[in-house]
Protein backbone atom coordinates (compact mmCIF):
# COMPACT_ATOMS: atom_id res chain seq x y z
CA UNK A 1 0.00 0.00 0.00
CA UNK A 2 1.31 3.40 -1.01
CA UNK A 3 2.92 5.58 1.67
CA UNK A 4 3.92 9.17 0.96
CA UNK A 5 4.62 11.38 3.99
CA UNK A 6 4.00 15.12 4.02
CA UNK A 7 7.43 16.76 3.99
CA UNK A 8 6.18 20.28 3.35
CA UNK A 9 4.13 20.92 6.50
CA UNK A 10 6.26 21.14 9.63
CA UNK A 11 5.44 19.14 12.75
CA UNK A 12 4.49 20.85 16.00
CA UNK A 13 7.27 18.94 17.72
CA UNK A 14 10.47 17.98 15.86
CA UNK A 15 12.92 15.29 16.98
CA UNK A 16 15.65 17.89 16.67
CA UNK A 17 13.92 19.92 19.40
CA UNK A 18 15.61 17.57 21.88
CA UNK A 19 19.04 18.52 20.54
CA UNK A 20 21.13 21.34 21.90
CA UNK A 21 21.13 24.62 19.98
CA UNK A 22 24.70 24.16 18.64
CA UNK A 23 23.79 20.67 17.41
CA UNK A 24 20.65 21.92 15.67
CA UNK A 25 22.63 24.70 14.02
CA UNK A 26 25.28 22.21 12.89
CA UNK A 27 22.58 20.02 11.35
CA UNK A 28 21.09 22.92 9.43
CA UNK A 29 24.50 24.00 8.09
CA UNK A 30 25.49 20.48 7.04
CA UNK A 31 24.74 18.69 3.78
CA UNK A 32 21.79 17.09 5.55
CA UNK A 33 20.14 20.48 6.01
CA UNK A 34 20.66 21.34 2.34
CA UNK A 35 19.20 18.01 1.24
CA UNK A 36 16.16 18.31 3.48
CA UNK A 37 15.39 21.94 2.69
CA UNK A 38 15.98 21.94 -1.06
CA UNK A 39 15.85 18.41 -2.49
CA UNK A 40 13.72 16.03 -0.43
CA UNK A 41 10.34 17.48 -1.35
CA UNK A 42 11.26 17.57 -5.05
CA UNK A 43 11.98 13.85 -5.40
CA UNK A 44 9.80 12.28 -8.15
CA UNK A 45 7.70 10.05 -5.89
CA UNK A 46 4.63 10.28 -8.13
CA UNK A 47 6.45 8.44 -10.92
CA UNK A 48 7.28 5.60 -8.52
CA UNK A 49 3.80 5.42 -6.96
CA UNK A 50 2.43 3.29 -9.81
CA UNK A 51 4.22 0.26 -8.31
CA UNK A 52 1.89 0.32 -5.28
CA UNK A 53 -1.82 0.09 -4.55
CA UNK A 54 -3.48 2.99 -2.78
CA UNK A 55 -5.75 0.69 -0.71
CA UNK A 56 -4.32 -2.84 -0.57
CA UNK A 57 -1.20 -4.56 0.67
CA UNK A 58 1.33 -3.92 3.34
CA UNK A 59 2.26 -0.22 3.72
CA UNK A 60 5.31 0.71 1.71
CA UNK A 61 8.23 2.71 2.96
CA UNK A 62 7.94 6.46 2.61
CA UNK A 63 8.89 7.02 -1.02
CA UNK A 64 10.65 10.30 -0.29
CA UNK A 65 12.89 8.63 2.27
CA UNK A 66 13.77 5.61 0.12
CA UNK A 67 14.54 7.65 -2.98
CA UNK A 68 16.62 9.96 -0.84
CA UNK A 69 18.48 6.97 0.62
CA UNK A 70 19.37 5.76 -2.88
CA UNK A 71 20.88 9.17 -3.66
CA UNK A 72 22.78 9.34 -0.37
CA UNK A 73 24.15 5.86 -0.99
CA UNK A 74 25.76 7.13 -4.20
CA UNK A 75 26.89 10.36 -2.55
CA UNK A 76 28.72 8.55 0.24
CA UNK A 77 29.75 5.48 -1.82
CA UNK A 78 28.18 2.94 0.54
CA UNK A 79 27.36 -0.71 0.15
CA UNK A 80 23.78 -1.86 0.61
CA UNK A 81 24.57 -3.10 4.12
CA UNK A 82 26.16 0.20 5.11
CA UNK A 83 23.24 2.11 3.58
CA UNK A 84 20.71 0.16 5.64
CA UNK A 85 22.77 0.80 8.77
CA UNK A 86 23.01 4.54 8.08
CA UNK A 87 19.27 4.67 7.34
CA UNK A 88 18.53 3.15 10.75
CA UNK A 89 21.06 4.86 13.04
CA UNK A 90 22.64 7.92 11.42
CA UNK A 91 21.11 11.17 12.70
CA UNK A 92 22.38 13.11 9.71
CA UNK A 93 20.46 10.74 7.44
CA UNK A 94 17.36 11.01 9.63
CA UNK A 95 17.50 14.78 9.39
CA UNK A 96 18.17 14.77 5.64
CA UNK A 97 15.33 12.31 4.94
CA UNK A 98 12.99 13.88 7.52
CA UNK A 99 12.42 10.55 9.27
CA UNK A 100 10.11 11.45 12.16
CA UNK A 101 8.79 8.11 13.43
CA UNK A 102 10.87 5.21 14.70
CA UNK A 103 8.85 2.83 12.53
CA UNK A 104 10.12 4.66 9.42
CA UNK A 105 13.77 4.32 10.44
CA UNK A 106 14.23 0.80 9.13
CA UNK A 107 14.97 -0.55 5.68
CA UNK A 108 16.15 -4.01 4.67
CA UNK A 109 18.62 -4.67 1.87
CA UNK A 110 16.07 -6.47 -0.28
CA UNK A 111 13.71 -3.48 -0.14
CA UNK A 112 16.59 -1.20 -1.11
CA UNK A 113 17.42 -3.39 -4.11
CA UNK A 114 13.79 -3.51 -5.21
CA UNK A 115 13.44 0.26 -5.14
CA UNK A 116 16.72 0.66 -7.01
CA UNK A 117 15.49 -1.71 -9.72
CA UNK A 118 12.23 0.24 -10.07
CA UNK A 119 14.11 3.51 -10.32
CA UNK A 120 16.36 2.18 -13.08
CA UNK A 121 13.55 0.51 -15.01
CA UNK A 122 11.46 3.69 -14.97
CA UNK A 123 14.38 5.95 -15.93
CA UNK A 124 14.10 8.06 -12.79
CA UNK A 125 17.86 8.10 -12.21
CA UNK A 126 18.58 10.52 -15.05
CA UNK A 127 15.41 12.49 -14.28
CA UNK A 128 16.45 12.95 -10.64
CA UNK A 129 19.93 14.15 -11.57
CA UNK A 130 18.55 16.82 -13.87
CA UNK A 131 15.61 17.99 -11.78
CA UNK A 132 17.53 18.14 -8.48
CA UNK A 133 20.47 19.91 -10.09
CA UNK A 134 18.11 22.51 -11.52
CA UNK A 135 16.51 22.93 -8.10
CA UNK A 136 19.92 23.62 -6.51
CA UNK A 137 20.71 26.11 -9.26
CA UNK A 138 17.54 28.06 -8.43
CA UNK A 139 17.90 27.72 -4.66
CA UNK A 140 21.45 29.07 -4.57
CA UNK A 141 21.07 31.45 -7.55
CA UNK A 142 23.98 29.77 -9.33
CA UNK A 143 25.15 31.70 -12.38
CA UNK A 144 25.11 29.25 -15.31
CA UNK A 145 26.31 31.73 -17.92
CA UNK A 146 29.83 30.34 -17.69
CA UNK A 147 30.47 26.59 -17.76
CA UNK A 148 33.34 24.24 -18.55
CA UNK A 149 33.36 20.78 -20.09
CA UNK A 150 35.81 17.91 -19.90
CA UNK A 151 35.91 14.14 -20.16
CA UNK A 152 37.44 11.27 -18.28
CA UNK A 153 37.32 7.49 -18.33
CA UNK A 154 35.52 5.01 -16.10
CA UNK A 155 37.50 1.81 -15.79
CA UNK A 156 35.47 -1.37 -15.91
CA UNK A 157 35.79 -3.61 -12.86
CA UNK A 158 35.31 -6.72 -14.98
CA UNK A 159 38.24 -8.99 -15.76
CA UNK A 160 40.04 -8.42 -19.03
CA UNK A 161 39.45 -11.55 -21.10
CA UNK A 162 41.19 -13.11 -24.05
CA UNK A 163 39.19 -13.71 -27.20
CA UNK A 164 38.66 -17.29 -26.16
CA UNK A 165 37.60 -16.13 -22.71
CA UNK A 166 34.99 -13.79 -24.22
CA UNK A 167 33.49 -16.62 -26.28
CA UNK A 168 33.43 -19.17 -23.45
CA UNK A 169 31.97 -16.64 -20.98
CA UNK A 170 29.25 -15.74 -23.48
CA UNK A 171 28.39 -19.42 -23.98
CA UNK A 172 28.34 -20.16 -20.27
CA UNK A 173 26.19 -17.11 -19.54
CA UNK A 174 23.64 -18.16 -22.15
CA UNK A 175 23.47 -21.78 -21.01
CA UNK A 176 22.92 -20.76 -17.38
CA UNK A 177 20.23 -18.25 -18.30
CA UNK A 178 18.55 -20.70 -20.67
CA UNK A 179 18.31 -23.44 -18.04
CA UNK A 180 16.98 -20.95 -15.50
CA UNK A 181 14.24 -19.42 -17.67
CA UNK A 182 13.48 -22.20 -20.15
CA UNK A 183 14.30 -25.54 -18.51
CA UNK A 184 12.45 -27.39 -21.28
CA UNK A 185 15.40 -26.60 -23.57
CA UNK A 186 18.00 -28.11 -21.26
CA UNK A 187 18.18 -31.29 -23.34
CA UNK A 188 18.98 -29.23 -26.44
CA UNK A 189 22.40 -28.47 -24.93
CA UNK A 190 24.85 -31.31 -25.36
CA UNK A 191 26.47 -32.85 -22.30
CA UNK A 192 29.94 -32.02 -23.58
CA UNK A 193 28.95 -28.36 -24.03
CA UNK A 194 27.55 -28.12 -20.50
CA UNK A 195 30.73 -29.65 -19.11
CA UNK A 196 32.95 -27.43 -21.21
CA UNK A 197 31.27 -24.10 -20.47
CA UNK A 198 29.71 -24.67 -17.03
CA UNK A 199 31.46 -27.32 -14.95
CA UNK A 200 34.94 -26.61 -16.31
CA UNK A 201 34.50 -22.84 -16.08
CA UNK A 202 35.27 -22.96 -12.38
CA UNK A 203 38.66 -24.48 -13.19
CA UNK A 204 39.61 -21.79 -15.70
CA UNK A 205 39.40 -24.04 -18.76
CA UNK A 206 39.87 -21.21 -21.24
CA UNK A 207 43.05 -20.05 -19.49
CA UNK A 208 44.74 -23.46 -19.13
CA UNK A 209 45.60 -23.97 -22.77
CA UNK A 210 48.96 -23.34 -24.42
CA UNK A 211 49.39 -20.58 -27.03
CA UNK A 212 49.69 -23.15 -29.81
CA UNK A 213 46.33 -24.62 -28.79
CA UNK A 214 44.55 -21.27 -28.51
CA UNK A 215 43.44 -20.89 -32.12
CA UNK A 216 42.22 -24.49 -32.27
CA UNK A 217 40.22 -23.98 -29.08
CA UNK A 218 38.84 -20.65 -30.34
CA UNK A 219 37.68 -22.34 -33.53
CA UNK A 220 36.02 -25.10 -31.49
CA UNK A 221 34.30 -22.56 -29.24
CA UNK A 222 33.23 -20.64 -32.34
CA UNK A 223 31.60 -23.75 -33.79
CA UNK A 224 29.67 -24.23 -30.54
CA UNK A 225 28.73 -20.55 -30.55
CA UNK A 226 27.44 -20.65 -34.11
CA UNK A 227 25.54 -23.89 -33.44
CA UNK A 228 23.69 -22.49 -30.41
CA UNK A 229 22.90 -19.18 -32.12
CA UNK A 230 21.33 -21.03 -35.06
CA UNK A 231 19.63 -23.63 -32.84
CA UNK A 232 17.72 -21.10 -30.71
CA UNK A 233 17.16 -18.43 -33.37
CA UNK A 234 13.53 -19.48 -33.86
CA UNK A 235 12.67 -19.98 -30.19
CA UNK A 236 11.58 -17.62 -27.43
CA UNK A 237 15.07 -17.99 -25.97
CA UNK A 238 16.38 -15.51 -28.55
CA UNK A 239 14.81 -12.73 -26.42
CA UNK A 240 17.22 -13.50 -23.57
CA UNK A 241 19.88 -10.79 -23.06
CA UNK A 242 22.54 -13.49 -22.98
CA UNK A 243 21.44 -14.73 -26.43
CA UNK A 244 21.80 -11.19 -27.80
CA UNK A 245 25.31 -11.01 -26.35
CA UNK A 246 26.17 -14.42 -27.75
CA UNK A 247 24.94 -13.41 -31.21
CA UNK A 248 26.92 -10.18 -31.00
CA UNK A 249 30.11 -12.04 -30.05
CA UNK A 250 29.61 -14.36 -33.00
CA UNK A 251 29.43 -11.45 -35.44
CA UNK A 252 32.40 -9.65 -33.87
CA UNK A 253 34.81 -12.57 -33.47
CA UNK A 254 34.00 -14.79 -36.47
CA UNK A 255 33.09 -14.64 -40.12
CA UNK A 256 31.26 -17.14 -42.28
CA UNK A 257 33.11 -18.09 -45.45
CA UNK A 258 30.71 -18.73 -48.35
CA UNK A 259 30.16 -22.22 -49.68
CA UNK A 260 32.13 -23.05 -52.82
CA UNK A 261 32.70 -26.11 -55.03
CA UNK A 262 30.20 -28.12 -53.10
CA UNK A 263 31.93 -27.43 -49.78
CA UNK A 264 29.64 -26.10 -46.99
CA UNK A 265 30.03 -22.65 -45.48
CA UNK A 266 32.67 -22.57 -42.75
CA UNK A 267 33.00 -20.45 -39.64
CA UNK A 268 36.39 -18.74 -39.55
CA UNK A 269 38.16 -16.78 -36.82
CA UNK A 270 38.60 -13.10 -37.65
CA UNK A 271 42.07 -11.58 -37.69
CA UNK A 272 42.82 -9.58 -34.51
CA UNK A 273 42.95 -6.27 -36.37
CA UNK A 274 39.36 -6.80 -37.56
CA UNK A 275 37.90 -6.96 -34.04
CA UNK A 276 36.01 -3.70 -33.29
CA UNK A 277 37.11 -1.65 -30.29
CA UNK A 278 33.50 -1.25 -29.19
CA UNK A 279 32.90 -5.00 -29.28
CA UNK A 280 32.08 -7.12 -26.24
CA UNK A 281 35.02 -7.02 -23.83
CA UNK A 282 33.36 -9.15 -21.18
CA UNK A 283 29.82 -10.64 -21.31
CA UNK A 284 29.35 -9.51 -17.71
CA UNK A 285 29.79 -5.90 -18.85
CA UNK A 286 28.70 -5.88 -22.52
CA UNK A 287 28.45 -2.09 -22.83
CA UNK A 288 32.16 -1.54 -22.08
CA UNK A 289 34.46 -0.65 -24.96
CA UNK A 290 38.23 -0.48 -25.43
CA UNK A 291 40.58 2.45 -25.84
CA UNK A 292 44.36 2.17 -26.19
CA UNK A 293 44.86 5.04 -23.74
CA UNK A 294 42.38 4.10 -21.01
CA UNK A 295 41.89 0.38 -21.55
CA UNK A 296 38.52 -1.21 -20.95
CA UNK A 297 35.64 0.91 -19.72
CA UNK A 298 33.52 3.94 -20.59
CA UNK A 299 33.87 7.60 -21.44
CA UNK A 300 32.35 10.19 -19.11
CA UNK A 301 31.46 13.77 -20.03
CA UNK A 302 31.16 16.32 -17.20
CA UNK A 303 30.04 19.94 -17.51
CA UNK A 304 29.90 22.31 -14.55
CA UNK A 305 29.41 25.96 -13.74
CA UNK A 306 32.25 28.14 -12.53
CA UNK A 307 32.47 31.58 -10.95
CA UNK A 308 35.11 34.15 -11.85
CA UNK A 309 36.49 36.91 -9.67
CA UNK A 310 38.68 39.33 -11.58
CA UNK A 311 40.81 40.13 -8.55
CA UNK A 312 41.65 36.56 -7.56
CA UNK A 313 44.86 34.91 -8.68
CA UNK A 314 43.30 31.44 -8.61
CA UNK A 315 40.09 29.66 -7.71
CA UNK A 316 41.15 29.16 -4.08
CA UNK A 317 41.42 32.91 -3.50
CA UNK A 318 38.14 34.05 -4.97
CA UNK A 319 35.30 34.99 -2.60
CA UNK A 320 32.39 32.63 -2.09
CA UNK A 321 29.86 33.48 -4.81
CA UNK A 322 27.83 30.29 -4.97
CA UNK A 323 28.81 26.68 -5.49
CA UNK A 324 30.10 25.19 -8.72
CA UNK A 325 27.46 22.65 -9.76
CA UNK A 326 27.65 19.86 -12.31
CA UNK A 327 24.97 20.59 -14.89
CA UNK A 328 25.50 17.71 -17.31
CA UNK A 329 26.70 14.11 -17.07
CA UNK A 330 26.85 11.64 -19.92
CA UNK A 331 28.33 8.15 -20.22
CA UNK A 332 29.29 6.85 -23.63
CA UNK A 333 31.59 4.35 -25.28
CA UNK A 334 35.32 5.04 -25.20
CA UNK A 335 35.36 4.85 -28.98
CA UNK A 336 33.42 8.12 -29.33
CA UNK A 337 35.60 11.21 -29.72
CA UNK A 338 35.05 14.18 -27.43
CA UNK A 339 34.27 16.50 -30.33
CA UNK A 340 30.88 14.79 -30.72
CA UNK A 341 29.93 15.31 -27.06
CA UNK A 342 29.70 19.11 -27.01
CA UNK A 343 26.47 19.64 -28.94
CA UNK A 344 24.47 16.95 -27.01
CA UNK A 345 25.66 18.56 -23.76
CA UNK A 346 24.47 21.98 -24.91
CA UNK A 347 21.15 20.48 -26.05
CA UNK A 348 20.64 18.98 -22.59
CA UNK A 349 21.27 22.17 -20.61
CA UNK A 350 19.32 24.28 -23.10
CA UNK A 351 16.22 22.13 -22.67
CA UNK A 352 16.39 22.73 -18.92
CA UNK A 353 16.94 26.48 -19.20
CA UNK A 354 20.49 26.46 -17.80
CA UNK A 355 22.40 26.98 -21.05
CA UNK A 356 25.71 28.87 -20.80
CA UNK A 357 26.86 31.95 -22.67
CA UNK A 358 30.48 30.77 -22.58
CA UNK A 359 31.92 27.24 -22.50
CA UNK A 360 35.54 26.38 -21.75
CA UNK A 361 36.86 23.10 -23.15
CA UNK A 362 40.11 21.51 -24.25
CA UNK A 363 41.52 20.93 -27.72
CA UNK A 364 39.38 17.86 -28.41
CA UNK A 365 36.25 20.02 -28.52
CA UNK A 366 37.79 22.98 -30.37
CA UNK A 367 37.26 22.16 -34.04
CA UNK A 368 35.79 24.52 -36.64
CA UNK A 369 32.45 22.71 -36.76
CA UNK A 370 31.90 23.04 -33.01
CA UNK A 371 32.96 26.68 -33.07
CA UNK A 372 30.44 27.46 -35.81
CA UNK A 373 27.59 25.53 -34.21
CA UNK A 374 28.09 27.07 -30.76
CA UNK A 375 28.30 30.52 -32.31
CA UNK A 376 24.99 29.87 -34.06
CA UNK A 377 23.51 29.13 -30.63
CA UNK A 378 24.78 32.44 -29.31
CA UNK A 379 27.39 30.67 -27.16
CA UNK A 380 31.10 31.44 -27.07
CA UNK A 381 33.30 28.35 -27.17
CA UNK A 382 36.73 29.02 -25.70
CA UNK A 383 38.90 26.08 -26.68
CA UNK A 384 42.29 25.69 -28.39
CA UNK A 385 42.31 24.16 -31.85
CA UNK A 386 44.57 21.30 -32.89
CA UNK A 387 48.20 22.22 -33.47
CA UNK A 388 49.31 22.65 -37.06
CA UNK A 389 50.74 19.64 -38.84
CA UNK A 390 54.49 19.46 -38.47
CA UNK A 391 54.64 21.90 -35.55
CA UNK A 392 55.52 19.13 -33.12
CA UNK A 393 58.45 18.20 -35.39
CA UNK A 394 59.76 21.74 -35.42
CA UNK A 395 58.40 22.62 -38.87
CA UNK A 396 57.32 26.14 -39.72
CA UNK A 397 53.66 26.78 -40.40
CA UNK A 398 51.44 29.58 -41.62
CA UNK A 399 51.34 31.16 -38.15
CA UNK A 400 55.01 32.22 -38.58
CA UNK A 401 54.33 34.09 -41.85
CA UNK A 402 53.24 37.74 -41.99
CA UNK A 403 49.92 38.17 -43.82
CA UNK A 404 47.97 41.21 -44.94
CA UNK A 405 44.28 41.83 -44.27
CA UNK A 406 43.32 39.79 -47.34
CA UNK A 407 45.20 36.76 -46.04
CA UNK A 408 48.03 36.99 -48.57
CA UNK A 409 51.64 36.41 -47.50
CA UNK A 410 53.67 39.60 -47.10
CA UNK A 411 56.84 38.15 -45.61
CA UNK A 412 58.17 34.72 -44.67
CA UNK A 413 59.82 33.90 -41.30
CA UNK A 414 63.23 34.44 -42.95
CA UNK A 415 62.31 38.05 -43.77
CA UNK A 416 61.86 37.54 -47.52
CA UNK A 417 58.98 38.96 -49.53
CA UNK A 418 57.31 36.78 -52.19
CA UNK A 419 57.75 37.54 -55.88
CA UNK A 420 54.01 37.35 -56.43
CA UNK A 421 50.80 36.48 -54.59
CA UNK A 422 47.36 35.47 -55.88
CA UNK A 423 44.03 34.30 -54.55
CA UNK A 424 40.85 32.63 -55.75
CA UNK A 425 37.72 31.29 -54.13
CA UNK A 426 39.39 27.93 -53.49
CA UNK A 427 43.00 28.74 -52.59
CA UNK A 428 45.65 31.39 -51.96
CA UNK A 429 49.23 31.28 -53.23
CA UNK A 430 52.61 32.94 -52.71
CA UNK A 431 55.58 32.43 -55.08
CA UNK A 432 59.17 32.86 -53.89
CA UNK A 433 62.39 32.92 -55.85
CA UNK A 434 64.14 29.55 -55.86
CA UNK A 435 67.55 31.17 -55.37
CA UNK A 436 66.30 33.07 -52.32
CA UNK A 437 64.78 29.95 -50.72
CA UNK A 438 67.85 27.81 -51.46
CA UNK A 439 70.08 30.28 -49.62
CA UNK A 440 67.75 30.60 -46.61
CA UNK A 441 68.84 28.70 -43.46
CA UNK A 442 65.17 28.04 -42.60
CA UNK A 443 64.49 26.09 -45.79
CA UNK A 444 64.68 22.59 -44.16
CA UNK A 445 61.82 23.63 -41.88
CA UNK A 446 59.87 25.77 -44.34
CA UNK A 447 56.59 25.07 -46.11
CA UNK A 448 58.33 25.36 -49.49
CA UNK A 449 60.55 22.36 -48.70
CA UNK A 450 58.16 19.83 -50.26
CA UNK A 451 58.46 18.19 -53.71
CA UNK A 452 55.09 19.54 -54.86
CA UNK A 453 55.97 23.14 -53.97
CA UNK A 454 59.36 23.34 -55.73
CA UNK A 455 60.30 23.98 -59.34
CA UNK A 456 63.54 24.98 -61.02
CA UNK A 457 63.00 28.73 -60.74
CA UNK A 458 60.20 29.18 -58.22
CA UNK A 459 59.02 27.82 -54.89
CA UNK A 460 55.38 28.31 -53.98
CA UNK A 461 53.12 28.04 -50.94
CA UNK A 462 49.43 27.23 -51.38
CA UNK A 463 46.79 27.20 -48.65
CA UNK A 464 43.01 27.12 -48.34
CA UNK A 465 40.81 29.97 -47.04
CA UNK A 466 39.79 27.72 -44.13
CA UNK A 467 43.46 27.58 -43.13
CA UNK A 468 43.37 31.33 -42.55
CA UNK A 469 40.71 30.88 -39.90
CA UNK A 470 42.77 28.22 -38.12
CA UNK A 471 45.73 30.59 -38.21
CA UNK A 472 43.67 33.35 -36.60
CA UNK A 473 42.42 30.99 -33.89
CA UNK A 474 45.92 29.73 -33.11
CA UNK A 475 47.27 33.27 -32.88
CA UNK A 476 44.36 34.21 -30.61
CA UNK A 477 45.44 31.49 -28.16
CA UNK A 478 48.69 33.38 -27.54
CA UNK A 479 46.98 36.62 -26.50
CA UNK A 480 46.69 37.64 -22.84
CA UNK A 481 42.90 37.97 -23.21
CA UNK A 482 42.49 34.36 -24.27
CA UNK A 483 44.83 33.09 -21.55
CA UNK A 484 42.99 35.06 -18.87
CA UNK A 485 39.66 33.54 -19.88
CA UNK A 486 40.94 30.03 -20.55
CA UNK A 487 42.84 29.62 -17.28
CA UNK A 488 39.54 29.00 -15.48
CA UNK A 489 39.15 25.70 -17.34
CA UNK A 490 41.76 24.17 -15.04
CA UNK A 491 39.21 23.94 -12.24
CA UNK A 492 37.41 21.03 -13.86
CA UNK A 493 40.62 19.00 -13.89
CA UNK A 494 40.23 18.77 -10.12
CA UNK A 495 36.58 17.79 -10.44
CA UNK A 496 37.32 14.57 -12.31
CA UNK A 497 39.36 12.84 -9.56
CA UNK A 498 36.88 13.91 -6.87
CA UNK A 499 34.02 12.58 -8.97
CA UNK A 500 35.89 9.31 -9.44
CA UNK A 501 36.44 8.95 -5.70
CA UNK A 502 32.85 9.79 -4.75
CA UNK A 503 31.35 7.28 -7.16
CA UNK A 504 34.13 4.66 -7.08
CA UNK A 505 33.85 4.86 -10.85
CA UNK A 506 37.49 3.91 -11.41
CA UNK A 507 36.97 0.69 -9.50
CA UNK A 508 33.46 -0.37 -10.39
CA UNK A 509 33.08 0.56 -14.04
CA UNK A 510 29.54 1.81 -14.39
CA UNK A 511 28.57 -0.25 -11.37
CA UNK A 512 26.64 1.97 -9.02
CA UNK A 513 27.34 5.02 -11.17
CA UNK A 514 24.90 3.70 -13.77
CA UNK A 515 22.14 4.02 -11.16
CA UNK A 516 22.69 7.78 -11.17
CA UNK A 517 22.92 8.55 -14.85
CA UNK A 518 21.23 5.79 -16.79
CA UNK A 519 22.29 3.37 -19.49
CA UNK A 520 25.10 3.79 -21.98
CA UNK A 521 23.95 4.72 -25.47
CA UNK A 522 25.12 2.59 -28.33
Amino acid sequence: MLTIRDHVTADLFEISDHFSKPKRQALERSWAGVFRDHLLKHLPVAELASNFSATQGRPSKDLHAVLGALILQQLHDLSDAATVEAYAFNQLWHHALNIRAETDAYLCERTLRNYRRWVIESGLDRHMFRSLTDELIQAFAVDTRQQRLDSTAIRSCMRTLTRLGIVTEALGKFIRELVRHYPQYRTWIGTDQRERYLEMKAHGWSFRITPSEARVSLEQAGQDLGHLVALFASTEAKALPSYQIMHRVLLEQFTMSPASNGAPAKLEVKAPDLIPSDGVQNPADPDASFNTRYGQGYGLQVMETYQVDAGAEDAAERPASGPDLITHIDVHKLTRHDQYALQPALDDVAQRGVAPERVLADTHYGNIDNLDRTQARGIELVAPVQKAKGSLRGKLNLEQFDLDDAGLIVQCPGGHAPQSVSSSRTRLQAVFSASTCDACPLKPRCLVNTPSSRSRHHHRIQYLPSRLRLRALRLREKTPTFREVYRWRAGIEGKRPSLTVLTASSRDGLGQFRHLIGEVPG
